[in-house]
């Protein structure tokens, strides 16, 4: 292996050496695996050298932008990971309203900056996320439902491909690589830099959010699945249901250690315009508890990060939901009110954002209307997504928690209708690429024969090799 160090003037790292184990971890701290080698990469060049030798030397090889990714695929025991967390670079073209990213950054990276000149990307909602693992399985956040997907902003990006070529791509060259990236990105390639369209920032950030009693979750959870699909596109949503942490200290007493709905809305604009708009959803009953905020979209976007931390176990199931229905909601408390785990929120603050055994992202706006047909990503047609989670501290709580996320994935199965591959937690198969990219799926079949015939980036989230060998 010491020769890969003479292939590529990016440093190496090995088993043993200052800073290996750093950049092996990722976020999800139940992943714990030991590359060959890390290569940490500062540029194109750098990239392409590394990954040139390898596929010579038949040396499987992983990708690390951000290390967020929830099955770890950034990281295979025994192969090389190409390390892109070194490039950090950000640019902004005030004339053609763009700007320019390096795959080594999180959202924060460019969040800060954007908002200095009162512009956003539309992106997550941690600002730790990965630009590229996010960007690449599509992207969504805060701003959906008024401006869409992240890949929606994608005007081009550079990218390493399997034979080691360079290559610029966009909607005029390479638009079949273009249009795969856009959502099945993982699979292609080294993306080494993105280029984004920036919207205008909409305005400050008003956050509300109220919890209700045990009791009053289904009623409420029934006249959410309504309003929050016909509120306004500045508005987002978020349900969730969970067990109150007994450290909530603003929660009354007899409410803690018990089962409690979080609902929660993000309102751009006049914050004055606000309580019109989100009244309606907080009249159902009388909440438990109550809060209000507003703040600048830049504080939004690292408000929950804490509660999003690393160091956490986490196993997820996402789906997409065609409806609400009695039976979903039902099927939804009631697996909710068996997890096994323990409170894992952050602290004694009750963020609008948390760890919790479900939730449900309103759908409607802009990520209903978007051109599901422009990009990869089209499952978020439809108008509901759900999270289920299972989330641990300890390795002996995670066996009975992966268990209870499959068995409430499997009992959802019947009201599923896709899924959302930047939320998986297992390497998916050819059966779990169907499912994700649904009509797509030949047409990626076809650009991976194109760009990476032998299947040289063959450890990205799902199996797009048409059932060739690996």
């Amino acid at each position: 292996m010491t020769s890969l160090q003479d292939a590529t003037t990016a440093p190496v790292l090995f088993p043993g050496d200052p800073g290996y184990d750093q950049h092996r971890r990722v976020w999800n701290a139940d992943i714990d695996r030991r590359p060959a080698a890390i290569v940490r990469c500062r540029d194109a060049k750098e990239v392409a050298a590394a990954l040139t030798w390898c596929v010579r030397h038949g040396h499987d090889v992983t990708v690390r932008g951000g290390g967020h990714n929830l099955a770890g695929t950034a990281v295979i025991d025994g192969a090389v990971m190409i390390d892109t967390a070194p490039m950090t670079d950000v640019a902004f073209d005030l004339d053609a309203g763009t700007v320019t990213v390096g795959a080594g950054c999180r959202w924060g990276d460019v969040d800060r900056p954007a908002a200095e000149h009162d512009v956003a990307v539309p992106a997550g909602v941690v600002s730790h996320t990965g630009v590229a693992g996010l960007t690449l399985g599509g992207g969504a956040g805060y701003l959906a439902r008024m401006y869409g997907a992240t890949v929606d902003y994608l005007v081009s990006a550079e990218i390493v491909v399997a034979d080691g070529g360079i290559l610029t791509v966009s909607a005029d060259e390479h638009p079949d690589l273009f249009w795969a990236l856009r959502g099945a990105g993982h699979n292609f390639g080294v993306v080494t830099s993105f280029t984004f369209r920036y919207v205008p920032l909409p305005g400050l950030a008003t956050v509300r959010q109220a919890l209700y009693a045990a009791g009053d979750r289904r009623e409420v959870l029934r006249f959410y699945r309504d309003w929050a699909l016909a509120a306004p596109d500045n508005v987002t949503t978020y349900a969730r249901l969970l067990t109150c942490p007994p450290y909530w200290s603003q929660v009354p007493a007899a409410h803690r250690g018990e089962p409690v709905l979080s609902v929660a809305t993000v309102h751009y604009g006049d914050p004055a315009a606000e309580p019109a708009l989100t009244g309606p959803m907080f009249a159902q009953a009388t909440p438990v508890y109550q809060s209000l905020k507003t703040i600048p979209h830049v504080t939004l976007q690292h408000a929950t990060d804490d509660e999003f931390r690393y160091g956490i176990g986490h196993y997820w199931k996402h789906i997409f939901l065609e409806s609400l229905a009695d039976e979903v909601i039902d099927t939804a408390i009631d697996w909710c009110d068996r997890y096994p785990g323990r409170p894992l929120q952050a602290h004694s603050n009750i963020a609008h954002q948390m760890i919790c055994p479900f939730e449900v992202i309103g759908g409607g706006g802009q990520m209903t209307r978007r051109d599901t047909t422009a990009t990869v990503m089209g499952s978020h047609g439809l108008p509901w997504g759900a999270n289920i989670g299972a989330d641990w501290e300890f390795p002996d709580e995670k066996p009975e928690l992966v268990a209870w996320a499959k068995g409430f994935a499997d009992a959802m199965g019947p009201y599923q209708g896709g899924t959302y591959i930047n939320f998986a937690s297992v390497q998916g198969d050819i059966e779990v690429a169907r499912q994700v990219y649904g009509g797509n799926y030949d047409r990626l079949i076809a650009v991976k024969k194109d760009y990476d015939p032998a299947n040289v980036f063959r450890r990205g989230l799902v199996d797009l090799s048409g059932g060739r060998d690996q």
